[in-house]
């Protein structure tokens, strides 16, 4: 069945509890393991790292969270750079959350959150010098469009980075196949990108200077761990698809897989000129 955005909401409406007790309170992302990384909070932390630092994010910016979930990179921007952070979600359990923490620390004027799609948000022009998406654009269905709004409201000269999963190639054989699609209805994901057609949808959109980060082996750490839950999750998720009672979440357990050949992740860079 398509995903619409009312099942990507409700998909994050009940499971964000699984998230804080299993994962983190802070953030819904894999994280990045480097050679002295201690556990998942630092993993977690230094993609937060990573987005201020190859943004060059300063105080000086205005900074769009596509996709904020609980609003933890927003957070970390704004209590580290002093820059202030629009954040913005479709559901409505995140923004509770996120707007509860921020209304408890001394940079809360730095930070808002609303609930938008990102592909159609209510900015108005040239709002922004710098915009993420973190482990979210593919929740968009088609993609152009959030790279669309993403440079409409985009200041000349501002910088986006998309950290995300995408498809090595699009012709899957039939046990490719099966673990795509159980990886995209666990996670209410409409589809992943390739990276040849993202890379031209921010040409189609606009922008220039892109770059791309492979941070497939920063992760793999990350989708061991997700994998070993998968696995203790499986029967459960198993009874649900054989008897029809809710939908089966087996992406867990099959994204360790569709990074062993089906789709890399990476970190896509690129500029408004």
């Amino acid at each position: 069945m398509p995903i619409s955005n009312k099942d990507i909401a409700e998909y994050y409406n009940t499971h964000q509890i699984n998230y804080n007790l299993f994962w983190s309170k802070t953030a819904l992302h894999y994280g990045f393991w480097y050679d002295d990384t201690k556990n998942l909070a630092e993993a977690v932390s230094n993609t937060d790292k990573f987005i201020v630092d190859i943004l060059d994010i300063n105080s000086n910016d205005i900074v769009f969270d596509a996709g904020c979930g609980v609003g933890g990179t927003s957070i970390y921007i704004a209590e580290t750079t002093g820059a202030k952070v629009e954040g913005v979600t479709l559901s409505d359990v995140q923004i509770k959350i996120a707007q509860n923490r921020a209304s408890q620390l001394a940079s809360s004027n730095l930070l808002n959150f609303s609930k938008q799609d990102f592909t159609k948000t209510d900015f108005k022009e040239n709002t922004f010098s710098k915009v993420f998406g973190i482990e979210c654009i593919c929740h968009a269905h088609k993609k152009l469009d959030f790279l669309n709004e993403a440079y409409r409201i985009m200041k000349s000269g501002g910088k986006i980075a998309v950290v995300d999963a995408f498809l090595i190639n699009e012709n899957l054989n039939d046990k490719e196949k099966n673990t795509y699609a159980k990886f995209n209805q666990g996670w209410r994901l409409p589809n992943l990108s390739t990276r040849e057609d993202f890379e031209n949808n921010l040409k189609i959109a606009g922008f220039k200077n892109i770059v791309f980060y492979d941070k497939l082996e920063n992760i793999k750490k990350s989708s061991r761990i997700l994998y070993y839950y998968g696995l203790i999750t499986y029967p459960l998720e198993f009874f649900k698809e054989k008897f029809g009672v809710g939908v089966p979440n087996f992406a867990p357990f099959c994204q360790k897989k569709l990074f062993e050949g089906i789709a890399t992740y990476g970190v896509f860079i690129a500029q408004k000129l």
